[in-house]
């Protein structure tokens, strides 16, 4: 892959889930290492030399390459010590992302009857009254209020 593939990997996982902004400079300072290196994987890099770069501290530092690998994106060894750093290797993203994506689909696509939709709709829009009684709503983000009026004694 090239440097603009890794990238755009990127930007398609950060589209599907939120992304801290240490997670996208450290991804952008690694994926710029290993084109430095000539793609030779995994790449040395030291904690504090990524710190000091991107100006984070060392505990968002690791938070941050955790949940990126957590997400597929990145695969690294913590440093022994300081001659001996972490290094870094980018991933391929796609290995499973068609196995992930088609695991809750049904093969049941049978269109609903009018009679049925109005019953789908009832069943997922149901609202609960400050008196405790149910209501339901035919149409979805409306949220029912009931409320009782007083007498009005006065003369217009």
């Amino acid at each position: 892959m090239t440097y603009i593939d890794y990238m755009n990997q990127f930007w398609r996982a950060s589209a599907m889930e939120y992304m801290s902004t240490s997670e996208v400079a450290l991804y952008a300072f690694i994926v710029n290492e290993c084109n430095q290196h000539r793609w030779n994987m995994p790449v040395p890099c030291s904690t504090v030399r990524i710190c000091e770069m991107l100006h984070m501290s060392k505990q968002t530092l690791c938070t941050a390459r955790k949940n990126l690998a957590k997400r597929g994106l990145i695969s690294f060894t913590e440093g022994k010590s300081c001659h001996v750093p972490s290094k870094y290797s980018l991933l391929i993203w796609t290995d499973n992302l068609t196995v992930e994506l088609t695991d809750g689909l049904t093969a049941d696509f049978t269109p609903l009857k009018d009679k049925e939709k109005d019953n789908f709709n009832k069943k997922d829009s149901v609202t609960i009254l400050s008196n405790g009684k149910e209501t339901h709503n035919r149409r979805r983000g409306i949220k029912e209020i009931s409320t009782t009026a007083s007498p009005y004694e006065g003369s217009f």
